[in-house]
């Protein structure tokens, strides 16, 4: 498999555009995605096929949101930087003069507000639901410097089980939602019921923003046997779990929640550590779905 790993490193390089390595200049650059790549991918994927033993695929399932405890209890707010760019690329989240006085914002996986805290420092009028299903995120959270209670309400939430904080129900629903790396923690069987759930706290009219790694994204590619807990599903060396989505899949679970698709794309990014010479090639979905106005 280190063979085959080499093969598609190789054929990123040879790929038409810029190869971020070879330019002293750059640390990040856009990538381009070959069909010779696709071919080795889909080869190197497609040689894993044992996968975790049934009653480890259980404990994993049920101790899911104790391993993110624990990745939060040892990494505290330390592993994640903040997201000072989602303004950006989700502009209906930058602060407009027609916006009403109050932007509700429903975050699912909100960690330790690396999302939600920069947003509420730009946007004045924007009121955050942050959940997560671990508990020392949560707990993190509220000690965050930039916390504030009358804006902020965080609360420790399993997205696959437990009902929405109440005051979702209470202001009629959200304005917008934004779930980012956290729908590809849980088990593809419960991603719908999830998906449903958030698009249903949606107002009409509301968008949800979604983020989430992406098909032969190269951690995909890296993972070794006896990690194979479903096709495009995962279990890393601390326990947490990641599922690698297409576009398709991503499409067709936020239309079966009646979301109509807006954007819907990967992006792929070459990153240079250039202290060990090496290239990360990363892969991930961008996507925003709109809640119709009449249903």
């Amino acid at each position: 498999m280190a063979d085959m790993n080499k093969k598609i490193e190789e054929a990123v390089v040879k790929a038409a555009g810029v190869s971020v390595i070879q330019d002293e200049g750059l640390l990040v650059a856009e990538d381009e995605w070959t069909e010779e790549r696709e071919v080795l991918a889909k080869e190197l994927l497609e040689q894993d096929k044992k996968l975790v033993p049934t009653f480890w695929q259980s404990k994993y399932e049920k101790e899911a949101a104790k391993n993110w405890d624990l990745f939060y209890k040892r990494n505290s707010t330390n592993f994640y930087k903040d997201r000072h760019y989602l303004h950006v690329v989700f502009p209906d989240l930058a602060p407009h003069d027609d916006d009403p006085d109050t932007v509700w914002l429903l975050e699912v996986g909100c960690g330790v507000g690396n999302a939600a805290l920069p947003l509420l420092e730009i946007n004045p009028r924007l009121k955050v639901v942050a959940i997560d299903f671990a508990d020392k995120a949560v707990e993190l959270f509220h000690h965050q410097p930039l916390f504030d209670p009358t804006r902020c309400h965080v609360s420790v939430c399993d997205i696959t089980k437990d009902p929405l904080p109440a005051v979702i129900d209470q202001e009629g629903g959200v304005n917008y939602a934004l779930f980012m790396f956290c729908l590809s923690a849980l088990h593809p069987e419960k991603m719908q019921d999830a998906v449903q759930k958030i698009a249903d706290s949606v107002k009409p009219g509301g968008k949800i923003f979604f983020r989430d790694y992406g098909r032969f994204d190269q951690a995909q590619l890296r993972f070794k046997p006896g990690h194979k807990l479903a096709d495009n599903f995962y279990v890393r060396q601390d326990n947490t779990r990641a599922y690698y989505f297409t576009t398709d899949e991503v499409r067709d679970l936020f239309a079966k929640a009646g979301m109509v698709e807006c954007e819907n794309e990967y992006i792929r990014r070459q990153y240079a550590n250039r202290s060990q010479g090496v290239v990360r090639f990363r892969v991930w979905i961008h996507a925003v779905f709109q809640k119709p106005l009449t249903e």
